[in-house]
């Protein structure tokens, strides 16, 4: 998981949100209060507010990790508006635009649903059942439309599975582990095998870089470039055909699957794995990417 890059939405849009919600939030009761937003989320509260959530997946759609990835796994495709709040739990959070991102079905619908646990007093995880008003109001849950989940967990490169960050105090550990849990971040072993695999590529696609931008003629650098890399214009000085390369490389980099394995080998293999820090010896601006 990643923080996503905060956007609004046009006034039309959500004023049609604002709308909606005011309808939820009108009911007298917690119970009433659920059975309208679901209600509400079914029908959209008709052909306005289809077309008006026509633009809200456009927009959560650019918001997404990768273009059309899940937020959660960043891997599968992103077809559900996923609610971070789920709004049979917090209703009147149901058409808050900040309360939406695209999820898979699998971690929506398969994994998420309706599961939630809030913190109560203590910071102490708490489970509310379906059907009942939470005690309390700070979910157990990291939002990365509003949080940065890097700074409560890091992907280890070793084992491919989300740690938390050491020294955490107990609110945020707690979110933490009930994020995993819900999750199951570090159950599914289709998703490690896959971090592992994003990691190699990673290394592969920055150490064939390095070559590049050794290249002393188009020779040798046309030699290192794959079949798929060839449709740069070699008409170019050299220097210039190495920095379109070194920007598409940038690009790709920073739109691949699980970003977070690259956000983790930034973060802590730069520093600690030999083979990673001659690679952003030769490419220090890398880390920003």
């Amino acid at each position: 998981m990643i923080q996503l890059v905060s956007k609004k939405l046009n006034e039309e849009i959500q004023r049609e949100l604002d709308i909606l919600q005011e309808a939820v939030n009108n009911e007298q009761t917690f119970e009433k209060k659920v059975a309208k937003a679901k209600k509400l989320w079914n029908s959209k509260g008709g052909a306005k507010g289809e077309k008006a959530f026509e633009n809200v997946r456009e927009v959560l759609y650019g918001l997404c990790v990768y273009e059309g990835l899940c937020n959660y796994c960043e891997q599968n495709e992103a077809n559900d508006i996923e609610h971070i709040y789920p709004k049979s739990f917090f209703p009147t959070k149901a058409f808050l635009w900040e309360n939406y991102l695209l999820a898979c079905k699998q971690c929506n619908s398969g994994y998420k649903l309706d599961e939630c646990y809030v913190l109560d007093n203590n910071d102490d995880i708490f489970e509310v059942k379906r059907g009942e008003e939470p005690k309390y109001s700070v979910v157990a849950f990291i939002n990365p439309r509003v949080e940065n989940p890097s700074d409560f967990m890091i992907l280890n490169l070793k084992t491919f599975k989300f740690e938390i960050i050491p020294d955490l105090n107990q609110k945020d550990s707690n979110k933490v582990k009930a994020t995993l849990e819900i999750l199951e971040l570090n159950q599914r072993d289709t998703l490690i095998v896959a971090r592992k695999s994003a990691g190699k590529h990673y290394y592969e696609m920055m150490d064939r870089l390095v070559r590049i931008l050794k290249a002393a003629n188009q020779e040798e650098l046309q030699q290192v470039l794959t079949p798929y890399d060839e449709y740069f214009n070699f008409s170019q000085p050299l220097d210039d055909i190495k920095s379109e390369i070194k920007a598409s490389y940038k690009k790709y980099i920073g739109s691949y699957q699980h970003p977070s394995v690259w956000q983790s080998i930034k973060k802590i293999d730069s520093k600690i794995s030999p083979k990673w820090k001659t690679i952003f010896e030769k490419i220090p601006e890398a880390l920003d990417w």
